[in-house]
């Protein structure tokens, strides 16, 4: 840091020293500060605290202390918001979550229709179980509507 062509150098414990060498320059840091702008050999705008070429233009700023209660306001704020977008953020994991779980669930179903409808349709004779346990086959018309049936099904289970 450079204060009026000074330097300052603290040793150990010089917390001490520091607060007394910024109090002692804060009105420095405060006041108003010179600046030149100029534009240099490739059209570039350059701000400096020492003028480069005679056509530099001086422009004098002031730095004004900060407000606490603004600095607090602000960090409150801030606060606030990253509350908020870690809240957004863990609502859309959860939402994530649960669509890729619902696209598992649609997969499973998806899979097992077809898988149906493949066992349906390669298979030579259908049949139905009767009360007893016995085979009931199907004729040639209901193992069609069966079959149509099945791949009805798959496909809507399987739609994207």
């Amino acid at each position: 840091m450079r204060y009026s062509g000074t330097a300052v150098r603290l040793e150990s414990g010089g917390a001490i020293l520091a607060g007394l060498i910024l109090l002692a320059f804060a009105p420095s840091l405060l006041r108003a500060g010179e600046i030149y702008k100029s534009v240099d050999a490739q059209g570039n705008v350059v701000y400096s605290d020492r003028a480069d070429t005679a056509a530099a233009q001086k422009t004098s700023v002031t730095v004004e202390p900060a407000d606490p209660k603004e600095a607090a306001r602000i960090a409150k704020e801030q606060a606030i918001l990253q509350s908020a977008e870690a809240q957004r953020n863990q609502q859309k994991l959860i939402e994530d979550e649960k669509k890729a779980r619902q696209e598992q669930v649609k997969q499973a179903q998806c899979d097992r229709a077809r898988e149906h409808y493949y066992s349906v349709k390669d298979a030579r004779r259908l049949f139905n179980r009767d009360a007893d346990g016995n085979r009931v086959y199907l004729s040639d018309p209901d193992a069609d509507a069966k079959r149509e049936e099945a791949r009805q099904a798959m496909a809507a289970a399987c739609e994207m």
